[in-house]
């Protein structure tokens, strides 16, 4: 939402290209206590960023047990268009954090795609056909992010050279964004 705004008042010198990390790229169960805990650290993200909602995990549902399925369904996002994939990928965050959905059941992944106007049918039949593809991509741009140095999200990458780990306050995106332009302007002359 942050770095959102700044792209917003900088209009085009800013571009937002999301891209996959996996934190978890093999399947593993949580136990529930345990993933709760973990989620007990959600609280200091709601006091930073007071527009999005964290809830500590309800145990309602499993937690994720896997990052390439909502990876690839980001993917998937993406072939419907900038709008739509950008209605998917917050509603996923908020499903997540806000709801305590399990993201990386296909069932979910397809009930948030149905929330964002996304043809469920066309949806599923781009995820099936096209499964390997987006795993090669998802995996592609996790191991891009490792090799520059990423290890956790979020990150944030300015002009393909500099990785910011860890969330951000406005102002830091800001002078950040205003740095670069600078650079860029500098280096044009």
């Amino acid at each position: 939402m942050r770095l959102e705004k700044v792209a917003q008042e900088f209009g085009d010198n800013v571009e937002i290209e999301w891209k996959a990390f996996l934190l978890r790229p093999q399947p593993e169960e949580r136990p529930m206590d345990k993933f709760t805990r973990y989620t007990e650290s959600w609280k200091r993200c709601a006091e930073a960023e007071p527009e999005a909602t964290f809830n500590t995990w309800s145990g309602e549902h499993e937690p994720p047990s896997f990052s390439l399925p909502p990876a690839m369904a980001g993917k998937a996002a993406q072939t419907f268009g900038e709008e739509a994939y950008n209605r998917f990928h917050w509603r996923m965050l908020e499903s997540y954090f806000t709801e305590n959905r399990t993201i990386s059941d296909i069932e979910v992944i397809l009930d948030v795609a149905n929330q964002c106007d996304i043809d469920v049918e066309e949806f599923r039949q781009i995820m099936g056909d096209k499964a390997q593809d987006f795993a090669t991509e998802v995996i592609a741009d996790h191991n891009a992010a490792v090799e520059a140095g990423i290890t956790g999200v979020p990150a944030v990458v300015v002009n393909h050279e500099f990785p910011f780990t860890g969330a951000q306050d406005t102002e830091f995106y800001r002078r950040i964004v205003e740095n670069a332009i600078k650079l860029a302007t500098a280096e044009s002359e």
